[in-house]
């Protein structure tokens, strides 16, 4: 995954990161809207940043359980982000700015919060720019959509009783399809939807949340893949797909 590579790695509080972006005056002063008391969130209402992330912390700690249930903490988190207050003045105001530092030809990553348990990354897409087909193994991953549309597209490997891919190949199944707009969300686990491939149709800009986040053997073992443009014979749903490393 030589492109990830390339991502700047960074652990900062929203203010802390507005700084770096925008140099907006007064940042601090969002730490102090967060709307958690000693930890603990309403069960409706929208949710600020530092609460957020305390939120989104507490609910990765399960992934140590003998019974994490990958599906149930994607949805969780689903619903923590579904109420991240994107409408906050200051949080607007640096997606404003993050707008004109989108770059031709390639998808801008940004990493808002790394901890032992999770990442937060905003990635920024110009019209047209695609994140080509990838894995991420052993990992759980929340897409929030902040700004504008994007296509996302998922896939699961399969076997295919009788037959076997090309040697470096594998089959992949679509999982399914869909456009984000803002405030929508798109999950993935380790074992359903983890093949994914993005395009967005206007500049937009993705919340990205994964867990555990990337380590060193995490990123050895991700792989990208170039998708046969057409299905197999007489599967609408299934395509070999050449493994890239």
């Amino acid at each position: 995954m030589d492109d990830y590579d390339r991502r700047e790695f960074l652990s900062l509080s929203l203010p802390g990161f507005l700084g770096v972006i925008t140099a907006l005056p007064s940042l601090c002063a969002l730490a102090t809207r967060a709307n958690a008391c000693e930890g603990r969130i309403s069960k409706d209402g929208e949710v600020h940043w530092e609460a957020f992330l305390e939120a989104v912390s507490k609910e990765a700690e399960k992934q140590h359980l003998d019974n994490w249930n990958q599906d149930s903490y994607v949805q969780s988190v689903a619903s923590l982000a579904s109420r991240l207050h994107l409408g906050d003045p200051a949080m607007a105001m640096a997606m404003e700015e993050l707008k004109i530092r989108l770059k031709n030809g390639r998808v801008d990553f940004k990493y808002l919060e790394e901890r032992v348990d999770f990442s937060l990354c905003l990635l920024q897409f110009d019209e047209g720019e695609t994140i080509r087909p990838h894995d991420h193994p052993e990992m759980t991953g929340m897409i929030l959509c902040g700004s504008g549309e994007i296509e996302t597209s998922n896939y699961d490997p399969v076997e295919i009783p009788g037959q076997d891919p090309t040697t470096g190949h594998v089959f992949l199944k679509h999982a399914g399809s869909e456009v984000l707009q803002k405030n929508n969300i798109s999950t993935l686990t380790a074992k359903a939807r983890n093949i994914h491939t993005l395009k967005a149709r206007k500049p937009t800009q993705l919340v990205d949340i994964f867990t555990p986040p990337y380590n060193k053997e995490r990123s050895e073992k991700s792989n990208w893949f170039e998708l046969s443009p057409d299905p197999l014979p007489g599967h609408k749903d299934l395509f070999e797909a050449r493994i890239e490393g």
